[in-house]
């Protein structure tokens, strides 16, 4: 085998290897992909993983994690963001505060369902870590389950 048939079959193999899947957002609607892109310009490291029939999109804004859920029709179902204690409403650092007292409080993101807000933390104990989910109004909701 010459050199020049090396080369050939080297090139061969090489532009096979390059097919559509090696793009990251092959397999994602466009209209998914706008949506998220045109209510989230600045977001970095999207990652789009598919659930049912919906996606829900992991990602950074000025190093803070974020998630979206967006269905197929383009629309934002729910999102959450960190967030820092100081941004917490006071209604919900009060309750928090009241129920439990001095435990670490952790993790504090907001959690946008719809048009409605909600707060989720998770509080450490000593072996077992707590998830909570707040009204705006610093109410407890066990009716909504913690988004992880």
């Amino acid at each position: 085998m010459n050199l020049r048939s090396l080369f050939l079959l080297l090139l061969s193999i090489f532009l096979l290897s390059c097919d559509n899947d090696d793009y990251p957002y092959a397999k994602v609607p466009s209209v998914v992909r706008n949506a998220f892109w045109i209510q989230y310009p600045d977001a970095a490291d999207a990652k789009f993983i598919q659930l049912d029939e919906n996606y829900e999109v992991e990602f950074e804004i000025d190093e803070e994690d974020g998630s979206a859920v967006v269905n197929p029709s383009g629309n934002i179902v729910k999102e959450k963001r960190e967030i820092e204690w100081n941004d917490l409403p006071a209604g919900v650092q009060q309750t928090l505060r009241k129920t439990y007292g001095q435990k670490k409080i952790e993790d504090p993101e907001l959690v946008k369902i719809g048009e409605e807000i909600h707060y989720q933390v998770e509080v450490s104990r000593f072996f077992i870590d707590e998830e909570i989910v707040l009204t705006a109004a610093g109410k407890i909701d066990t009716n909504l389950n913690y988004w992880k």
